[in-house]
């Protein structure tokens, strides 16, 4: 009887030593596999990368020089809409326009008066509610954007920037 035993103690060792080296094997492809996809996703990304640089170094862009002339506007300070009956509440606003070129930046200064009187009305008719929130002050910059380029009648200004944003 003891010599059945023995044969019947060798075959778990064998499943055993079969699994562990059949794990083995799986985990030593998968970290193959793994290795050679992230070494291929990162020479491609450091190659596009490259590229893009070598691209705005040997070509200058004019779009990224027109986008850098700003045209400062004067701080507004507004009453804010009451609606509630809680008490006065105001806003100061610095606000920026960003605009193409010089030329058009002269244009601004010639209907600089009509600009303010439009964002003074505009901002002087939101509510604290309506501007505390983030979706506020952008939905208030699209506003301000198409009124500025209403007057002007054209699409001078292509964005507005807040420098001042206070509420009291």
């Amino acid at each position: 009887m003891p010599k059945e035993k023995k044969p019947e103690e060798k075959k778990p060792e064998e499943k055993k030593s079969k699994r562990s080296f059949l794990k083995l094997i799986i985990l030593v492809v998968l970290v193959i596999v793994l290795g050679v996809g992230g070494y291929l996703g990162w020479d491609m990304f450091i190659k596009e990368g490259k590229n893009e640089a070598q691209i705005s170094e040997t070509q200058p862009q004019k779009n990224k020089e027109e986008a850098l002339i700003t045209y400062p506007l004067d701080t507004f300070i507004v009453n804010l809409m009451d609606k509630s009956g809680s008490g006065k509440r105001y806003l100061k606003a610095g606000i920026i326009l960003e605009i193409g070129n010089q030329e058009q930046g002269m244009m601004l200064k010639k209907y600089k008066p009509q600009l303010r009187d439009t964002i003074l009305i505009l901002l002087s008719s939101k509510s604290f509610k309506e501007i505390s929130t983030m979706e506020g002050k952008l939905e208030l910059k699209q506003e301000l954007l198409l009124r500025v380029n209403q007057i002007l009648s054209e699409a001078v200004v292509r964005r507005i920037y807040f420098t001042e944003f206070v509420v009291q």
